[in-house]
């Protein structure tokens, strides 16, 4: 996706994006942990990979099983709430870049996009608060947009 895209991509999902990251965050604080029973029933349904005997060690079946089925559990676990908090921080990190750009852009371009995306007004209403013609808006929102492409580009090129 190309950047002017995406920028504008978050600018129309914006509030779809926060809650997201609101849902995201609830999954997290409820996340339900693995009980070792549940992959206890999730391995006995598992066919064996290599050797079926292993004619080098001595059988202690139920030490391994305990063994692994504890190990599976406790990586399931943290894969999981590790694979949350990356989409968390990254959802937020772009949320607030995004948030962070339009402060930069400051003036009438930075109110008319905070208006029209972050507020969720009307072109009219927009229109009339800040009392200008639905041309002149679209001009400031084409100039705004390019110019938070422009900061995206840069960030997007030292990364």
């Amino acid at each position: 996706m190309e950047t002017q895209e995406y920028v504008e991509y978050l600018l129309k999902n914006y509030h779809e994006l926060r809650k997201d990251v609101e849902q995201l965050k609830f999954e997290l604080n409820c996340l339900q942990e693995l009980e070792p029973e549940e992959v206890i029933d999730a391995l006995n349904y598992t066919s064996p990979q290599g050797e079926k005997v292993d004619p080098g060690r001595v059988s202690d079946k139920t030490c391994n099983i305990a063994l692994v089925y504890r190990e599976v559990t406790e990586r399931i676990n943290r894969t999981s709430k590790r694979e949350l908090e990356k989409m968390i921080t990254a959802n937020e990190y772009e949320l607030m870049k995004l948030e962070y750009c339009i402060h930069r852009l400051g003036g009438k371009l930075s109110e008319v996009i905070k208006d029209i995306y972050l507020q969720g007004m009307s072109w009219a209403d927009v229109c009339k608060k800040h009392y200008i013609s639905e041309k002149t808006l679209n001009k400031y929102r084409r100039q705004a947009v390019s110019k938070l492409v422009e900061m995206f580009e840069l960030t997007k090129s030292v990364i």
